[in-house]
């Protein structure tokens, strides 16, 4: 459609067709006051605050035809003789729309008025106040004094928990329905809605447990006024004594920015940072109430080094010497290859990027890895460095014209906010499929849901492929330039049918077809992949890979796959190099490492943030095994208990550095608070023992080349710095090992400190100087949007192989019939829910199974059931799902769950009976 222009208080202004005359005002600098109205949410027109006089050509009902004046112009009449809401009236050309009239200032006063009669005038005591967009209001647009009675005020109990994390104040509340139609569109969990009538109209909670929702935080953040607070921040500090620091949220891939907002070196509450790449302007309840693990009183405060039986407090120099030597012993009597590093997928890029260089170039060990190696964990089959999404990509964009496919995910246990982009691009006209062997909460949103059977998701991806060879649907000019294989995997799946791929898989074939067909056809194809995909392993996950290839859905922006990985910077460590490279010069993967150290090969190892007994605690029998291990944490974990020394870290609130997300976008955090307890951020210790290993006479490798540190298979093997003594172990700031990192990490080119704060682009929401608040209190973005690494496939030249091939079909096991299934959790109850107001929300481990199969199993709601495998056995309490496949046995993937006692692997077949009768409760 046309622009369209118009005339705002004496400005012409051209805008796109469609837009109210809000957003349109606005882009010239006019405010219009508003209360209900919020861009991210439809326009509702309830407040009335935005009241403006609209005037429109006057048109002659005889001739249809616009009037012409005297003076040549349109003669313009006021829109249906009295004022018109701006949030719900779009512009129409030729339309002249007046702010600043007596009848609009008249009404906004008057407006004002009425929301006061019952709002307490308790600013002084609000959490709200300095940030309320109704105080602002009021003192530019409202009456000097009231013509009400305090006495005919409305009074009502307060505050009223809407759930356990947010309170009402029913006094406060002026009915905006923000926080509704939040939970209602965005968020797609419809827990909140109105009850009574007149005055007695208030908010409830619908839901039970009430509030039930991941994002409900975000409801304060847009309320305009104080009515809804967090149980969190409630009362304990005024905004204009907290100091904002930004940063990036560590819980999981999707790296969405936030605000700590410190008052002194305490952390009062963590706020989103606007990014439209990334969080848009919101954040889930995880990111927002699981951060008081930082200020915990159970950190680790100074370095332990064990004497006997008990872990002892020393000093850095005296743990950092005692490491060296040890280390240095062990390479010398046993060799290079004796040694092993394991560095947790949390952790910043700095910090990965050192860790992997004290090790294959000082220590000269390859033995690296960022996964536990538990046995049901999968292995990290990852395609965003090669079709990864395009680089450009900004999915709040999106919407008609768009395919997407969530295949063996869980966006709201994995990472949370892909939910609300996935949402935000069906209401835009996009097509989503979902396909995954259990449902989830994103099936309330899709054109079409695909059920395959637990361990058969492959064969899907192949039907779809078949789909695509048999209807001609490949993009054929992408293909000839940058695929080879096709006729391969023609021939690999010409036996098969697109009916017998779907057979396999227990699905309906129009579903397929109709899904392939759209994906095809979609200016923007993107696949989403995470958990199960990963269970179910290479034949997938090359198969969704050839999908994006045949579609052409590569190499450009808002194009290609997206992979949830484990870990909040799983990217940036695979990136880094930790991951034990392929080819003649590859290392122990973790697993492999316990083998190896039970079996006297392996002898030192270095653990940084990464708790694998925890996980799996058949490791401690490994770990026992070492003739010296070193932890280093935050806490005092399962796995540092066991550490002959153990080295306290800083958290990401007393440090700085870079995470890179699932898109790989690489985003900077800033330091808050003095390092708790004067902890070094872990690149500083890998920094001080490769310094002591030198001084021992250990002289560092100098590889050929430069090192990128990329996660294909055929780079990861050159992923060390060149560097060659003492001089070049000298980072003074992070930000000198960041500019390392983009002088030799391929890709990384454009992301030192200095490059990631000239990223700043015209963002939506609090702007400076600006006077009306549409965003309630988030916080504009002053550190930029991050800079989004290249993939192989944006690189015209790179040639892409087709991989998929039929598997073995999924064989019904007599003895054990079931498939246990390990299903994320976001509230997993690990180290970051110590004392956060989350923790009443956590689970217990528990089963879940269908509810036929639990009537035939004669088990009930709370009974113990007993499962085993070929490995071992595991009692459970039993939760019913009659929306659980049959055959598809789920364990939450929560701290304390027996998963290692049972999993042979990430698909583990398992019999169960029932244990005992009694009942249990459940958390």
């Amino acid at each position: 459609m046309p622009d369209v222009t118009l005339v705002i208080d004496g400005q012409t202004v051209t805008v796109p067709a469609g837009t109210n005359i809000v957003d349109a005002a606005r882009s010239v600098g006019v405010a219009i006051p508003v209360f209900c109205y919020h861009p991210k949410l439809k326009p509702v027109g309830m407040c009335r605050m935005c009241l403006v006089e609209v005037w429109t050509p006057k048109i002659d009902p005889t001739t249809r035809q616009v009037v012409i004046g005297e003076d040549g112009k349109p003669v313009l009449a006021l829109m249906m003789g009295k004022l018109q809401p701006g949030c719900v009236t779009p512009v129409s050309e030729g339309m002249e729309v007046r702010t600043t009239t007596q009848k609009v200032r008249f009404a906004q006063k008057g407006q004002l008025e009425f929301l006061l009669t019952s709002h307490p005038l308790d600013c002084p005591v609000c959490d709200k106040g300095g940030e309320c967009p109704l105080q602002n209001l009021t003192m530019q647009f409202g009456p000097s004094t009231s013509r009400f009675d305090y006495a005919d005020k409305i009074h009502f109990e307060k505050p009223i928990p809407l759930g356990d994390l947010i309170f009402l104040d029913r006094e406060r509340c002026i009915l905006c329905s923000r926080c509704v139609r939040f939970q209602d569109d965005i968020a797609g969990d419809p827990v909140l809605g109105f009850d009574n009538r007149g005055r007695a109209w208030e908010i409830i909670s619908k839901s039970d447990p009430p509030f039930d929702s991941k994002f409900s935080g975000n409801t304060t953040d847009i309320c305009p006024v104080g009515a809804l607070t967090t149980a969190d921040f409630r009362f304990k500090a005024r905004v204009w004594e907290l100091r904002p620091v930004p940063s990036i949220c560590p819980h999981c891939p999707v790296g969405c920015n936030i605000s700590l907002d410190m008052r002194y070196d305490r952390i009062m509450r963590v706020m989103p940072r606007e990014n439209e790449y990334v969080n848009e302007i919101w954040i889930c309840d995880k990111g927002r109430f699981g951060m008081r693990f930082i200020e915990s009183p159970e950190r680790l405060r100074q370095p332990l080094i064990r004497k006997g039986d008990t872990l002892t407090p020393a000093t850095w120099d005296e743990a950092i010497t005692l490491v060296a030597e040890k280390l240095s012993a062990i390479r010398t009597h046993a060799g290079a290859a004796a040694l092993g590093g394991l560095a947790g997928p949390d952790l910043p890029n700095e910090d990965l990027y050192l860790f992997q260089k004290l090790f294959r170039q000082v220590l000269k060990s390859p033995n690296l890895d960022c996964c536990t190696g538990a046995p049901g964990e999968a292995d990290l089959i990852d395609l965003g460095a090669t079709l990864g999404i395009g680089k450009g990509t900004n999915l709040s964009n999106l919407g008609a014209g768009t395919a997407v496919l969530v295949v063996g995910a869980d966006p709201e246990e994995e990472a949370p906010l892909y939910v609300l982009r996935l949402r935000g691009i069906v209401a835009r006209g996009g097509d989503l499929t979902v396909i995954n062997p259990y449902p989830t909460k994103l099936d309330r949103t899709p054109a079409r849901v695909i059920r395959p059977r637990a361990g058969a998701e492959a064969f899907v991806a192949l039907a779809l492929l078949k789909t695509l060879i048999e209807e001609e649907l490949i993009a054929v000019d992408f293909v000839e330039r940058r695929v080879q294989g096709l006729d391969d995997l023609k021939a690999r799946l010409r036996d098969c049918t697109v009916v017998s791929l779907c057979d396999a898989a227990g699905i309906a074939e129009d579903d397929v077809r109709a899904a392939a067909r759209v994906f095809a056809k979609a200016d923007h194809g993107i696949i989403i992949y995470g958990r199960v995909a990963l269970a179910v392993g290479a034949d997938l996950i090359d198969a969704l890979a050839d999908l994006t290839l045949l579609t052409g859905h590569v190499g450009k922006p808002n194009n290609g796959i997206i992979p949830l990985l484990p870990g909040a910077n799983v990217r940036g460590a695979l990136d880094m190099g930790v991951n034990p490279g392929a080819g003649k010069k590859r290392g122990l993967k973790a697993r492999e490492m316990w083998t190896a150290a039970r079996e006297g090969r392996l002898r030192g190892m270095i653990i940084a943030g990464m708790n694998p007994v925890r996980d799996h605690p058949a490791v401690a029998e490994a770990l026992d095994a070492l003739e010296f291990l070193v932890v280093q944490d935050m806490f005092l974990t399962e796995t540092a208990q066991r550490a002959d020394v153990v080295l306290p870290t800083a958290s990401i609130a007393g440090r700085e550095g870079t995470f890179t997300n699932a898109e790989r976008r690489v985003q900077r955090f800033r330091q808050a608070r003095i390092p708790e307890y004067n902890t070094p951020a872990g690149w500083d210790v890998a920094q001080r023992l490769a310094r002591a290993l030198i001084a021992l006479g250990i002289t560092p490798d100098v590889p050929d080349g430069q090192g990128d540190g990329r996660a294909a298979p055929r780079a990861a093997a050159q992923t060390a710095a060149a560097t060659a003594s003492l001089d070049h172990w000298d980072y003074v700031v992070a930000g000198d090992v960041a500019d390392e990192i983009a002088a030799r990490v391929r890709g990384y080119a454009n992301t030192t400190y200095e490059s990631l704060g000239l990223t700043r682009k015209p963002q939506w929401g609090r702007q400076p100087n600006e006077a009306i608040f549409y965003d309630g209190a988030s916080y504009e973005n002053t550190e930029g949007v991050g800079v989004q690494i290249a993939a192989e496939a944006d690189n015209a030249k790179t040639m892409f192989l087709l991989r998929a091939r039929v598997p073995s079909e999924v064989n019904i096991h007599n003895a054990r019939p079931y498939i246990l299934l390990a299903a994320p959790r976001a509230y997993d109850s690990r180290t970051w829910s110590r004392d956060s107001k989350l923790v009443p929300r956590m689970v217990a481990p528990h089963l879940i199974v269908n509810s036929e199969d639990a009537a035939a199993l004669e088990i009930a709601p709370g009974h113990m059931a007993r499962i085993e495998s070929e490995s071992g056995s595991a009692v459970l309490p039993v939760q019913i799902d009659r929306h659980l496949p049959r055959g598809l046995v789920i364990v939450p993937d929560v701290d304390g769950a027996p998963l290692s006692a049972v999993q042979t692997g990430p698909l583990t077949r398992i019999a169960i009976t029932a244990h005992i009768d009694e009942a249990v409760e459940m958390r």
